[in-house]
């Protein structure tokens, strides 16, 4: 059990607190907050405040792990866990909290091998196009829902990473955007030709002032004027799902767009090594289950392989 006195640990400084501290993203403070809290629960602590980190032991991993599997959790999840009750027995030990020894043999637990079949789906160019095509409403919001869609599409970002987008990031003459994303990486992505007129268009609209690159639209009957505030990273959930409608392209997820970028990319040729910079990945095997292309592509490189000459 890893339940503390709670005016002990007022006083100490709480290790999953100062893990979390230096989460970027608001959304990832909630996940790993949520496992950590889960986490606390199944060791016997109330919540991540009251438990009492120094005490951990490798041990209490088969009790975790046995429990999340007996939720039904499946190797993802499990793994999420696995890296956050590692992450905390770091900060334990950095505070001086937890003993090196405890600490080296949590270190060395092994994750859950597994694989699947990558989730989600890449949207076919024409659908693509369809989606597109949905938001050409003659209004500034239909324009800025195009412009955003492109962006997505062309360069693969996440959502989090556009709402956060500014003037400042648009680089009018080489065309692309520079930005801080996930994980505090300073990334630089490419705007394809083909989708330059969209952004122009939506500049045009938008003006060339500084601020939010894509701002919220004044609710209301009045859907043509500019709120320049960030939007939610969950409006482009309910955005893309009236634009998909009537697109009449079916179910759409917002990363459905992020992985039909890494699609494309591959399907022309692009190497793995550069995608994965593109899309701001740590490893390229994250990169790697990005590749949605279908059984015929597929069979058409491996058919023409030059193995020899």
């Amino acid at each position: 059990m890893i339940a503390a006195d709670t005016t002990i640990s007022s006083v100490k400084k709480n290790p999953a607190l100062a893990y979390l501290s230096r989460l970027g993203s608001a959304r990832s403070v909630i996940t790993i907050s949520n496992c950590l809290k889960h986490i606390a629960n199944i060791l016997g602590a109330k919540d991540i405040e009251s438990s009492d980190w120094s005490k951990l032991k490798r041990t209490h991993w088969t009790e975790i792990q046995k429990k999340l599997s007996a939720q039904g959790c499946c190797g993802s999840p499990q793994n999420l866990y696995l890296t956050a009750f590692k992450i905390v027995a770091k900060e334990a030990w950095t505070l001086d909290q937890l003993p090196q020894s405890s600490y080296l043999k949590i270190q060395a637990l092994k994750g859950v091998k597994y694989e699947r079949l990558p989730k989600g789906r890449s949207l076919t160019i024409k659908e693509a196009s369809g989606l597109l095509k949905a938001c050409d409403d003659g209004t500034n919001q239909g324009k800025r829902d195009m412009a955003l869609f492109a962006l997505m599409f062309g360069c693969g970002l996440r959502r989090a990473e556009w709402v956060q987008l500014e003037m400042k990031n648009w680089d009018c003459i080489g065309r692309s955007f520079c930005f801080i994303g996930k994980g505090n990486k300073e990334r630089r992505v490419f705007l394809p030709k083909k989708l330059k007129r969209i952004i122009d268009e939506w500049l045009m609209v938008r003006g060339l002032e500084d601020g939010i690159f894509f701002p919220r639209i004044c609710p209301g009957a009045d859907n043509n004027k500019f709120i320049f505030r960030k939007m939610q990273p969950s409006s482009i959930y309910r955005i893309l799902q009236k634009r998909a409608e009537l697109a009449l392209i079916g179910k759409v997820r917002p990363h459905d767009l992020r992985r039909t970028f890494a699609t494309r990319m591959l399907e022309q040729g692009c190497d793995l090594f550069i995608l994965q910079r593109a899309m701001g990945h740590t490893s390229v095997a994250t990169t790697a289950r990005y590749d949605f292309r279908s059984e015929t592509s597929r069979e058409k490189v491996c058919k023409n392989l030059e193995v020899f000459g």
